[in-house]
């Protein structure tokens, strides 16, 4: 764990894949699905993992970035639509680097643009053969969490750990308080917080909830070497 440490090049925002390579260091190809997955480089949560060997679906209704996951993440399942808990159509509003489907939680969009919907349900059966393990799913849709886990299929499809950004749109105001019974209900624990980000375990991998106690260190250690590198 020390050496992948050393060596480790973090793409996203929140250090979210270290924390996830911390957890899955020993898996050389596992499966995710980044709902809400953005720039496939600057700040990706997925692309050290895609490095690494892993593959799996990338979400994102933007035309812009939805256009580069095709050419830079050819063995991922790429798809340009919005997650929800009812397949359907809807107005996406953008402003500044983000989106929402929610005007009120945004003071003033710069453009709108409409898109298809459609659940996680039926995206895992239609994508998802039933022998994959899904490793983790990260969940960055800018207000619509609720939605789109209300649209799981949580008999059938259970990632081992949910990454969720769990704060309103441009704030530091929590919002986890309105989904994340849903994951409760589903037999999933909360068992760490980094920024605005909160992961979530089954309960029946209780190895993987182990891990988590050791993720302060971890992060400690890599910023340890990130420091004396740039001494050097």
């Amino acid at each position: 764990m020390i050496e992948e440490l050393q060596n480790f090049t973090t793409y996203s925002q929140e250090y979210e894949d270290l924390i996830l390579l911390c957890i899955f260091y020993d898996i050389e190809k596992g499966y995710y699905i980044d709902i809400g997955a953005n720039d496939p480089d600057k700040i990706s949560v997925t692309k050290a993992f895609y490095l690494k060997g892993w593959n799996g679906i990338n979400i994102e209704p933007l035309p812009e970035k939805y256009n580069s996951l095709l050419q830079k993440r050819p063995k991922d399942i790429n798809l340009q639509i919005g997650v929800g808990k009812n397949k359907g159509n809807t107005t996406l509003y953008l402003y500044g680097t983000g989106s929402t489907i929610y005007k009120k939680l945004i003071k003033k969009p710069s453009k709108f643009i409409f898109i298809k919907i459609d659940t996680m349900a039926n995206i895992c059966k239609d994508y998802i053969k039933k022998e994959i393990k899904i490793q983790f799913c990260k969940i960055d849709v800018e207000g619509s969490e609720k939605d789109v886990l209300l649209g799981f299929d949580f008999q059938r499809y259970r990632p081992i750990i949910f990454l969720i950004e769990s704060t309103l749109p441009s704030t530091n105001i929590s919002s986890y308080s309105s989904w994340e019974y849903i994951l409760i209900n589903n037999n999933y624990s909360f068992v760490y917080q980094y920024s605005i980000n909160r992961f979530y375990v089954d309960n029946s991998n209780t190895i993987i909830k182990s891990k988590f106690l050791k993720i302060d260190k971890y992060i400690k250690l890599f910023k340890s070497f990130k420091e004396q590198k740039q001494k050097k």
